[in-house]
């Protein structure tokens, strides 16, 4: 039923993730990268904070110093600007490289690696089609993340007046402040909002990286039918790999066929199994199969003996324990070695040559 419906019901195949993945579909939430990095700038804004407030104190004192001096023209408001703006990057590239590699690391983590996906960055006209576009802002995806948006917008604002609330009175105090004093309240409260909206933000970041990896394997099921094509496609048609085997057999079997000649014996049991075996102590220690079958192939391998007159010797419990226990193109195993070392013995009487084994 399963595969008439067409119901995706089985996991995703290895082969399918690979295929997704080259295209760019891995299970990745934007909220965690989010989180993250709003954390990590927290922290670099604590670490780094004190020695940039002291560059800031000591350049607005550098500054009011030399108020004195300034005399209003262009020239002194343009070398103004330009020593305001150099204050600024110096003091905010420490923390623009560390959002910077932070966001690169957590997308390479979600990612499991470097991927670069050139079917993302080619231009699809059909993405220009306007009545297409307008579609895509209404699927069930596009509305729950924009649910997602709005509820964090209400949690940042939320945490924003818990915090302001409780820093009333220090609000109350600042028009007894000095500008620096106000300035680093400001600065104190800001950061307290941000590190607590992150680790909120991480909490909900991780329940969606769940949700965004539970949606990716539901998107990435099968139907019994898919499997069994990709299984096809990989290994290929069932039919085909039999012919392929059956082609392999007859090959293999070809071979042994050749190599007959070359044998010293041949072991039969009398009717059904024949094994070829060759010895030679300048190649191999011990005899060697040269080929072995039964039924028609038995037979063929003992015409073609008795053909090259190569001497075929009936001895039924030890070539059915050879067929069993050793395949073509290996040494016969020790506790074969008297028994066929006897059985060559005959064999050389037989063709009158004498010969150690």
């Amino acid at each position: 039923m399963a595969d008439d419906s067409g119901e995706k019901t089985e996991q995703p195949t290895g082969h399918k993730l690979s295929q997704a993945r080259e295209k760019g579909q891995v299970p990745k939430s934007m909220e965690i990268s989010a989180a993250v990095v709003l954390l990590v700038s927290c922290g670099a804004l604590f670490l780094l904070g004190p020695a940039g407030w002291d560059r800031l104190v000591a350049q607005y004192r550098y500054f009011m110093n030399r108020v004195v001096d300034f005399s209003g023209t262009s020239g002194d408001l343009m070398a103004l600007g330009v020593y305001a703006i150099k204050e600024i990057i110096i003091i905010s590239i420490p923390l623009a490289l560390i959002i910077l590699i932070t966001s690169v690391l957590i997308n390479l983590y979600q990612l499991g690696g470097f991927m670069l996906v050139m079917d993302n960055l080619t231009p699809k006209l059909n993405k220009l089609n306007f009545i297409q576009g307008f579609g895509r802002f209404f699927t069930v995806r596009t509305i729950v993340e924009c649910l997602k948006s709005v509820f964090k917008m209400c949690i940042i604002f939320l945490i924003g007046y818990l915090v302001i609330k409780d820093h009333l009175d220090d609000f109350i105090l600042m028009a007894d402040m000095p500008p620096l004093e106000i300035a680093l309240l400001v600065l104190s409260i800001s950061l307290e909002i941000f590190i607590k909206t992150a680790l909120l933000l991480l909490v909900l970041a991780a329940m969606d990286y769940g949700y965004q990896r539970w949606q990716f394997n539901e998107d990435m099921k099968m139907t019994k039918q898919e499997v069994k094509d990709e299984y096809k496609q990989i290994e290929g048609d069932p039919v085909v790999r039999n012919r392929i085997r059956q082609a392999q057999r007859e090959a293999s079997k070809k071979r042994q066929l050749n190599d007959v000649p070359k044998a010293d014996v041949v072991l039969a049991n009398p009717t059904r199994l024949a094994i070829a075996l060759l010895y030679d102590k300048e190649k191999a220690p011990a005899p060697v199969v040269l080929a072995k079958g039964r039924d028609f192939l038995a037979e063929r391998i003992k015409d073609i003996a008795r053909e090259n007159k190569i001497p075929v010797v009936e001895n039924k419990p030890l070539t059915r324990a050879l067929y069993g226990a050793v395949e073509v193109g290996e040494i016969i195993p020790e506790e074969f070695y008297k028994a066929v070392a006897e059985v060559l013995s005959y064999v050389y009487r037989v063709k009158g040559r004498r010969r150690r084994v």
